[in-house]
């Protein structure tokens, strides 16, 4: 009995520590292919045929199909600039120049989200533009005037920048730096 015992701790402490590692594994850039551009991770090879295990894992553990590498690109954010984790109690603005892209769509999911679905979308169609070219998307619980994404009222917040229509060359600039900075204009 008491071999049994010690049999099923060890089965269970490999289970749990072989879930933690790969989870660790899908979000560590060197071992799931991540690239990062300021405060943006994408996994640009994930949907190839040969793809890091760890990358597919990446999109598995939500619920999704990694993009396909032809003409889709998509960028994940999980902190602002300066590395500091989003919180609703603040406002951010996201500031960046036109994408030379067919379309975007950038959208706020909480983390854990049962449903997965986004709490906020904005279309590239829908956006209101700067003299310039530049966009101005702000963060924030309360309306804001101009581009405005909604936070939710509490938990983690992870922003996913879709690009659709994207050439290999603006692949590799956008993977590079970062197409939209994001700052922290104030917390209440």
């Amino acid at each position: 009995m008491r071999e049994l015992f010690i049999l099923v701790i060890v089965l269970l402490s490999g289970a749990v520590a072989g879930l933690l590692s790969a989870r660790w594994a899908a979000d560590y850039p060197p071992l799931s292919g991540a690239v990062q551009a300021g405060p943006w991770r994408a996994w640009p090879d994930a949907g190839v045929s040969d793809a890091m295990p760890h990358a597919r894992l990446r999109y598995y553990m939500d619920d999704a199909l990694p993009p396909s590498p032809v003409d889709r690109l998509e960028l994940l954010a999980e902190t602002d600039d300066d590395g500091k984790a989003f919180s609703a109690d603040c406002v951010y603005e996201l500031k960046g120049r036109m994408l030379p892209v067919r379309t975007w769509v950038l959208s706020l999911h909480q983390v854990g989200r049962a449903d997965g679905v986004a709490s906020a979308v904005l279309h590239a169609e829908d956006v209101i533009h700067q003299p310039g070219g530049t966009l101005l998307v702000r963060l924030a619980r309360r309306a804001q005037a101009g581009n405005w994404l909604p936070l939710p009222d509490e938990g983690r917040i992870r922003l996913v920048l879709q690009l659709f229509g994207i050439s290999p060359l603006e692949r590799e600039r956008i993977l590079k730096s970062a197409p939209f900075t994001i700052h922290r204009t104030r917390c209440s």
